[in-house]
């Protein structure tokens, strides 16, 4: 796929660009919305949010009452602040991926464009907040996918795409005495990948001999290992057969577009190398312009476009 975007952008500090995306949400909520706020400018008044204001309002509706819906064993229940903090990513797969639902074929097209393939038959599913169960079976937490797509290729076989939809964040820190910690460290601090983190990495071949378990584990690269040997872990449990990890974010974030994602790619392995797959939101919405073909199509993509890029 062409990544031009990630090579060829304006150049902006991350935390330029984060002041620059609170700005435009503050411009958001004043002059769109047209509604007050809560203590933060980018945060919406309970009454407000309650409405769901925050979605995209040609399926507003339909978002909401997804929401009502039991949680899947499978799904993440979203956190409180999903439906009033304009500045988070959380809703986000909501107004980008719940749409496509609507177009399945377009989705094919999109998808074999996106992974640079014709091996995609058929688009099964798009989950948003996913993670396999049995846990026990993968990495044993509750790492999730912000948005999963389960595929069949043409030899009839199930596969997925797991993607991680970024905004405005940047490194990952580890909490002490987290479950996450007690995986990844040792009771002096030191890395030391435990359990199912230990196996998955070793055995799923991603990554070259030369790159240490510091390297992974690091602020800036865990949560993006995470996410992929989440993958791996259900390639080698044979629950599908291939996995592509993608991440998904604006290409003003400098953190992602000039550090964090160009360094990870250097930790793959040749053979993996195009099973991580980096995309930024306008590469992104120009490929769903061109393939998708939903109700209030135009209306949807002027809406991300003006929503989250400025």
């Amino acid at each position: 796929m062409d990544m031009q975007p990630l090579n060829k952008m304006k150049r902006y500090s991350y935390s330029k660009f984060k002041l620059e995306a609170r700005l435009h949400q503050w411009e958001y909520r004043e002059h769109v919305l047209k509604v007050g706020y809560n203590k933060y400018k980018n945060v919406l008044r309970y009454e407000d949010a309650k409405k769901g204001i925050i979605f995209f309002e040609g399926y507003r509706d339909e978002i909401l009452s997804h929401l009502k819906e039991p949680i899947e064993p499978t799904s993440t229940t979203p956190s409180g602040f999903m439906l009033s903090n304009l500045l988070r990513s959380e809703h986000i797969p909501y107004n980008i991926f719940f749409p496509m639902q609507k177009d399945p074929e377009g989705c094919i097209r999109l998808f074999c464009e996106l992974l640079s393939t014709d091996d995609i038959l058929s688009i099964d599913k798009i989950k948003i907040e996913h993670h396999p169960i049995p846990i026990e079976d993968y990495l044993n937490d509750h790492t999730a996918f912000d948005v999963y797509i389960a595929y069949t290729n043409k030899a009839n076989q199930q596969c997925g795409i797991g993607i991680e939809v970024k905004y405005t964040e940047n490194s990952y820190p580890l909490k002490p005495q987290s479950h996450e910690y007690s995986q990844v460290k040792d009771e002096n601090g030191n890395t030391q990948l435990k359990g199912r983190y230990a196996m998955v990495t070793k055995e799923c071949g991603y990554y070259k001999e030369d790159v240490t378990h510091d390297m992974l584990v690091s602020n800036k690269f865990r949560q993006i290992w995470r996410n992929h040997i989440l993958g791996a872990s259900m390639v080698l449990k044979g629950k599908i057969k291939k996995f592509t990890s993608v991440t998904l974010f604006p290409s003003q974030n400098e953190h992602f577009s000039q550090d964090a994602i160009p360094k990870y790619q250097k930790f793959l392995t040749k053979e993996h190398y195009n099973e991580f797959v980096p995309v930024t939101y306008e590469t992104l919405f120009k490929m769903m312009d061109k393939h998708l073909s939903v109700p209030k199509k135009e209306e949807w993509i002027k809406y991300l476009n003006e929503r989250y890029l400025f």
